[in-house]
């Protein structure tokens, strides 16, 4: 089957979301896309990917949003980016990379506000990963080779960037889920919260192609 509707996937920091998203995306035989974003918006801007890879989505500072955010607007065309603040930049580059996918076919695009990008667009479902913050230090200690004190003090500066990021360019809050289709814990485990994923998505798509 040919699968049309796009997934995107919002997590908390140290949630597996990023890990759940790439594997459903396998499970269905969809592309994915995360850190790949930054390489097509590349390309799609003329700007260079390290450029870009410096204002990615988790090392964004809160800082500059009290400054930057009146000005930006999702209608801004692409060959104004150079005078647009520089997240700005990297942002409309990757907004015009993400409808570009989703005119595609189906794909799991993780991040990156694509829930706002594509809201327009009826064939896409927004999930949101998230798990009780004992589970996510654990993962974030195991994987950073951090102390607990070290990875809460990470995944709540992880956390407040995301929201942050999401509110500047959309207006809205990171993880209301008036937004979203589908809430999971991961505390189910990666590969329970992978199956209900992509059950969930190829009910929707059966639902939305009556």
């Amino acid at each position: 089957m040919e699968h049309k509707m796009v997934m995107n996937i919002g997590r908390e920091f140290g949630s597996g979301g990023r890990e759940i998203g790439k594997l459903a995306a396998q499970k269905l035989g969809i592309p994915y896309y995360d850190k790949e974003l930054i390489v097509l918006a590349a390309e799609k801007s003329g700007l260079s990917p390290e450029y870009l890879s410096n204002l990615d989505e988790q090392s964004v500072s809160s800082f500059l949003y009290s400054f930057s955010g009146a000005s930006f607007s999702l209608g801004m065309r692409l060959n104004s980016v150079n005078v647009l603040p520089p997240a700005d930049q990297l942002f409309l580059s990757q907004s015009e990379v993400i409808r570009d996918i989703a005119n595609k076919g189906g794909a799991v695009i993780v991040g990156r506000c694509a829930d706002y990008v594509l809201q327009e667009k009826c064939s896409h479902l927004n999930v949101f990963i998230q798990a009780p913050m004992r589970s996510r230090v654990q993962r974030v200690m195991e994987r950073h080779s951090l102390d607990q004190k070290g990875a809460e003090a990470l995944i709540t500066k992880t956390d407040k960037n995301r929201a942050n990021y999401y509110l500047h360019f959309t207006g809205e809050k990171w993880g209301d889920r008036r937004n979203l289709d589908l809430i999971l814990s991961s505390v189910i485990g990666i590969e329970s919260a992978v199956d209900i994923i992509v059950d969930y998505y190829q009910q929707a798509e059966t639902h939305l192609g009556k």
